[in-house]
């Protein structure tokens, strides 16, 4: 995000902006200029000065001149926590009222100036940097954090940013100068200062960024060029070849989507002490995250799939996640396989996490319609999406294949989806639905209809080509044993205990105070991975380990056919 940070707040020495590049003549004009300071040189980053100045657009007291989230998709924000919050115009400083919205998944504050707004705003603060854990249970990796002597967060997480709907021209510019002698920076639009096109201030919510002594990675003789990567730190394995690995497939899957473009794609790698493994798409760019005991092949199928994507996008309108999140399981592991990128064995064992995850889902038949509103609240809910929406696919794409002549896939539909979108046509869950008649006829529109209301969805023995066949094993369904929003209260408060359960004959009690955050969609897939709550029961403490299981259920899963022809689903 933004310009040439060279103000020190809070009383500092304040210096002059300038080498900044501004935007094209004629556009309203945004200047953000990102300082990261620390207490030493290798050090943790302590706070990040921000300086943003952009021509006001006749606000007034009835409309708000600046909008910054403070809490972005269930993570906190800087928006409570900042210092030496300053505004000033034209003429002179710049007294505002603050609105905000209520808790919610995202909850906006604004700022209402109390005059008149008059030339060119100013806007100057600082945002702390704590390393902090989520407060509010599960969340994607927005906040600012530290490490490897440098920062990085999503511009949503610490940008206070002009909420009066305009487009401008954006100038981004870094002062790195406090992390040392060899940082530098990287962002999803670029390495270092970046001047954008006039656009939406909201791509600014939506990039990522870091700073610091910056480990990076470039394919060979690609300096320059669209794929790249970076990190601080020292990962738990050898990210210039994983790396190296994603960046050919990238360039696989550049080949077979449609519509593809020359924007670069940047894939930063975060630590994460408390949902490792995960990640989050970002504009042209992908965080992925890991913490000690990360193996370089768990993260495969994450990169796939945040790369998926990158081309496949969404549908427009709500309560869409099970295409766009749907699309990209189904694909993160089809890709790699059919690029040789990955073998056989580990096109099964991802296939087959996500079966287990879905047919043992205790809430598998809840109604799509409902899963935004409780996305947070619970882990069954919020893979929801992801699983169903997979299999969904799988069974569209048997069908499909079942026609006469066989030459089409649910790789067509999808396609159709990107072309729409790449040709400005509108491309929403109505357009999705006459994809579907015009495929399958009638036949397809009330698969749908039933998927969206909860049916269960069972791909076909042969779903994943002649290779594989469909068997059925005995599992036991995740369950905590207590109610999963206990986990995502402020305080973690344990309420609704079974004594039944293996969490109580682990020693868990009605009341206990859960201290740390812990993750759960990952585990969810996996029969024996036990579950650690760090608890306080009075006066005293205790770490409490036990097997979130409950009954055993019957699942599909997928294993060798026998099958000696060629297995690809090409």
């Amino acid at each position: 995000m933004i310009d040439l940070f060279r103000c020190l707040l809070a009383g500092l020495l304040l210096a002059c902006l300038a080498g900044t590049g501004d935007a094209r003549a004629g556009e309203p004009a945004l200047h953000v200029s990102l300082l990261p300071g620390a207490e030493a040189p290798g050090g943790d980053v302590t706070h990040i000065d921000v300086d943003i100045r952009f021509e006001a657009g006749g606000n007034g007291p009835d409309a708000p001149l600046l909008a910054l989230a403070r809490i972005y998709a269930n993570v906190d924000t800087v928006a409570a926590t900042m210092t030496g919050f300053e505004v000033s115009d034209a003429l002179g400083p710049l007294a505002l009222t603050v609105e905000d919205e209520p808790d919610g998944l995202v909850a906006f504050r604004r700022w209402l100036p109390e005059r008149e707004v008059s030339g060119e705003v100013r806007v100057r603060y600082r945002a702390p940097v704590t390393n902090a854990l989520p407060a509010r249970g599960a969340a994607p990796p927005y906040d600012l954090r530290t490490e490897g002597g440098g920062v990085s967060g999503a511009g949503g997480a610490f940008l206070a940013l002009p909420a009066d709907g305009r487009d401008y021209g954006i100038t981004l510019n870094w002062d790195v100068s406090a992390l040392g002698a060899h940082a530098s920076a990287s962002g999803s639009f670029g390495d270092g200062d970046v001047v954008l096109p006039a656009g939406s201030v909201s791509r600014l919510n939506r990039a990522f960024f870091m700073a610091g002594p910056l480990n990076r990675y470039q394919p060979a003789g690609e300096e320059g060029g669209r794929f790249a990567a970076a990190w601080l730190g020292d990962p738990p394995f050898d990210a210039d070849e994983l790396m190296g690995w994603t960046a050919r497939l990238h360039a696989w899957m550049d080949d077979f989507f449609p519509a593809g473009d020359d924007a670069p794609y940047r894939v930063f790698l975060r630590h994460n002490p408390v949902n490792a493994g995960g990640g989050i798409a970002m504009i042209n760019s992908f965080l992925v995250t890991f913490n000690d005991a990360t193996r370089a092949d768990s993260l495969k199928s994450t990169l796939a799939h945040e790369m998926v994507h990158t081309w496949a996008g969404g549908l427009e309108g709500p309560d869409n996640a099970w295409f766009s999140e749907g699309v990209a399981v189904h694909y993160q592991r089809l890709l790699p396989w059919r690029a040789g990128m990955i073998g056989a064995e580990a096109f099964l064992d991802d296939l087959n996490s996500t079966a287990a995850r879905y047919f043992t889902n205790a809430l598998i038949d809840t109604p799509n319609g409902e899963i935004a509103a409780r996305f947070w609240e619970d882990t069954r809910i919020r893979v929801l999406p992801y699983d169903r929406g997979a299999m969904y696919l799988a069974v569209l794409d048997a069908l499909i294949r079942e026609r006469p002549g066989g030459a089409r896939s649910v790789d067509d539909l999808v396609f159709e989806t990107i072309l729409a979108r790449h040709e400005g046509r509108a491309m929403d869950e109505a357009g999705w639905v006459e994809l579907l008649r015009a495929e399958l006829g009638e036949e397809g529109v009330s698969l749908h209809g039933a998927m969206m209301a909860g049916a269960v969805m069972t791909p076909p023995s042969d779903a994943f080509g002649p290779c594989f066949e469909r068997v059925e094993h005995d599992f036991r369904r995740f369950d905590l044993g207590f109610e999963p929003a206990s986990l995502n209260a402020s305080p973690r408060i344990i309420r609704g205990l079974d004594p039944a359960s293996e969490a109580y004959r682990a020693g868990l009690r009605e009341g206990d105070e859960v201290l740390v955050p812990v993750p759960q969609d990952s585990i969810q897939a996996d029969q024996y991975a036990t579950l650690t709550l760090q608890v306080r029961r009075g006066d005293a403490r205790h770490a409490i380990t036990f097997l979130p299981r409950g009954d055993t259920v019957p699942a599909w899963q997928w294993q060798h056919a026998g099958y000696n022809g060629t297995c690809g689903l090409d």
